[in-house]
C-alpha cells in the first residue's frame, strides 16, 4: 500500500552569520525561517530492498540526485535503533532544487518522520535525530515559523496567529553553489551595496552578488521597485530570491517589466506561513 506525503519548502526571511565553528566546519547563524506551501510529493512502499527515485514533478523525467539525504536518513536510522527498512521511494520534486528552499532537507524529515511510526519507535528523539541528519531537517517538523542557528538550536515563533499569505519566488538562470558564497562572506567589502528598508538582512547577499551577475541585477531591479514590497530579499544560502507585495495592484505591470529584463529567470508564486 502507497503512502503519499507532503515536503514543504522554506525561506529565510532574514540571515546573520554569527561565526564559523571549525571543530564541526559549519557557521552559527542567527536566522528566522518560514515554511512555504510550494512542496515535493513523497509515496513511500514497502519493498524487497530500499529503492531510492527522484522524478521532476512537471516533466516527470528521472533525476540523478547527487549525496542522496534519504540514503543517509535511512542508513542513520537503521543503525541507531537496530532496524532493518526496506522501501520503495519516489519524490517528485516541484521545490526548485539549488535555489535555498531546503527541498532535500524537507524530504529527510518527511522521510524521518516515517521511519518513527513504520517500526513503532517514539518521535520524541527527532530533533536530535534531525541535527545529526542535516541542520536544516528540523525546520520542517511542523509548519510553525522559527528561529535557528544552523547547528543544533531552533524554537517557535510565537505569534496570536497564522494563516497562509502569498509570497513569490524569482529564480535566476544560475545557479549560487552554498560553500562558494560562504567562502566569499570575509572577502566582499560589506559597505559596497545600500539595501532598502524593506530588504531583509542577509549577510550571504554580497557574496551571492558578487558571484552571480544575473542575481545582482534582480535585486538591483528589486531596489528600484523596493515601494511596492512588504519585504523582498534572499531565499537563504542559495540564488533564489522571494518578494512580499503589498498590495495586488502592480504586480502584473511589475511581473511584464521582469521577465522582460530577465527572460531566463523563473517566477514561482506560493504561499507562506506566518
Amino acid at each position: 500500500m502507497k503512502t503519499k506525503f507532503k515536503s514543504y519548502s522554506k525561506v529565510n526571511t532574514d540571515l546573520k552569520v554569527m561565526s564559523y565553528l571549525r571543530k564541526i566546519k559549519k557557521h552559527k547563524l542567527n536566522s528566522n525561517v518560514v515554511i512555504l506551501k510550494l512542496s515535493d510529493d513523497i509515496y513511500i512502499q514497502k519493498s524487497i530492498k530500499n529503492n531510492i527515485l527522484y522524478f521532476d514533478g512537471r516533466s516527470k523525467k528521472k533525476l540523478i540526485i547527487q549525496n542522496d539525504i534519504i540514503q543517509k536518513t535511512i542508513k542513520f536510522f537503521d543503525k541507531k535503533y537496530s532496524t532493518k527498512t526496506s522501501l520503495l521511494i519516489k519524490i517528485m520534486k516541484f521545490i526548485p532544487i539549488g535555489y535555498g528552499l531546503g527541498g532535500g532537507s524537507s524530504n529527510a524529515s518527511a522521510v524521518l518522520k516515517y521511519l518513527y511510526e513504520l517500526h513503532s519507535i517514539s518521535d520524541s528523539n527527532f530533533d536530535f535525530d534531525s541535527h545529526v541528519i542535516g541542520s536544516d531537517v528540523c525546520l520542517f517538523k511542523d509548519l510553525m515559523p522559527k528561529k535557528i542557528d544552523g547547528i543544533k538550536s531552533y524554537e517557535p515563533l510565537i505569534k496570536t496567529s497564522y494563516r497562509w499569505r502569498n509570497i513569490y519566488l524569482l529564480l535566476p538562470s544560475k545557479k549560487n553553489p552554498t560553500n562558494k558564497i560562504f567562502s566569499l562572506l570575509k572577502s566582499i567589502p560589506k559597505n559596497t551595496f545600500l539595501p532598502s528598508e524593506n530588504m531583509s538582512v542577509n549577510d550571504l547577499l554580497l557574496p551571492a552578488m558578487y558571484y552571480n551577475n544575473e542575481m545582482k541585477e534582480i535585486i538591483i531591479f528589486l531596489k528600484k521597485n523596493y515601494k511596492l514590497f512588504l519585504k523582498y530579499g534572499m531565499t537563504g544560502s542559495g540564488s533564489g530570491v522571494f518578494i512580499i507585495f503589498r498590495t495586488n495592484f502592480h504586480q502584473r505591470s511589475f511581473f511584464n517589466e521582469f521577465k522582460s529584463l530577465f527572460p531566463l529567470a523563473s517566477i514561482e508564486k506560493s504561499e507562506y506561513f506566518s
